[in-house]
């Protein structure tokens, strides 16, 4: 009864005999079975997505795009920026959602701050495929690079920390009272120094290497014990980020050498023709 499957195989066994790891011998009888290789279905496995070079360096690599609120005064775009290593964010208020507002940002706020980023990446919106920003990107040897519209997930970095602002922002105005242009700063200092959930790290921990001072560490005057403790914790941000170099930095594409199967030039495979 083997063809049957192996949970038929393993309830006919047990009803007569018991036995201590049946399910497994039972997964190996029907997983050598040709029979049941060629007609029984499979779970079909979905292939890897793709994705963009590894970033090595904060900054090196963004993403931008515009984000919408509510009026105040003038004010009614944000122009988010996200740095891929790091998931440090910057949000700039702007006029309008124009290709000249994503130049003077760059230009005035981004680069002579952070460096000159390799690459940007975006949607495929008018403001970040019109002329003057592909002339900027060429005279400063910058790649911007654009989304396929058939493929929203691509922006899903900056779509995700869009929310995280319009959500933080939304509670520190129910909380404070102020305008959204007020509460942007408080929300830009939660975000970057809250750890991340995929490292327990945060942004700011990998842009600066040190943790962010705050109330909880006390108001003890240096000593050369304190003075101990800052270097050993030091030292262990400095494993993490070491650590997260070598382990956290997961490649969204893998290289044709890297081997992905076990299967070896001139083994015999079953290909399900039909």
């Amino acid at each position: 009864k083997h063809t049957l499957g192996t949970q038929t195989l393993v309830e006919t066994f047990l009803k007569v005999y018991g036995c201590l790891g049946v399910w497994t011998v039972a997964k190996q009888v029907t997983s050598q079975c040709l029979i049941c290789q060629k007609v029984n279905k499979k779970p079909q496995r979905t292939h890897p997505l793709g994705g963009r070079e590894l970033a090595t360096r904060p900054f090196q690599r963004i993403q931008v795009d515009f984000t919408e609120l509510p009026p105040v005064q003038r004010w009614k775009y944000l122009l988010v920026i996200v740095d891929h290593l790091t998931h440090w964010v910057k949000a700039f208020p702007v006029l309008k959602a124009t290709a000249q507002s994503v130049v003077k940002v760059l230009l005035e706020q981004l680069i002579p701050r952070f460096g000159l980023p390799e690459t940007i990446d975006s949607d495929q919106r008018l403001h970040f495929t019109s002329k003057l920003l592909r002339l900027t990107c060429e005279a400063l040897q910058v790649t911007w690079q654009h989304h396929t519209p058939w493929h929203p997930q691509s922006s899903g970095r900056v779509e995700r920390m869009n929310q995280t602002l319009k959500r933080t922002i939304t509670k520190l105005t129910l909380e404070t009272g102020l305008p959204w242009t007020n509460c942007l700063p408080l929300a830009l200092f939660q975000i970057p120094t809250a750890p991340r959930k995929d490292l327990n790290i945060s942004p700011y921990e990998m842009l600066f290497e040190l943790s962010y001072p705050t109330c909880l560490m006390g108001t003890q005057l240096p000593t050369l014990d304190l003075g101990d403790k800052y270097l050993r914790e030091y030292i262990t941000i400095a494993k993490k980020l070491e650590n997260l170099r070598q382990q956290g930095l997961h490649p969204q594409t893998v290289k044709l050498e890297m081997k992905t199967h076990k299967f070896r030039v001139g083994d015999w495979v079953l290909i399900k023709t039909w």
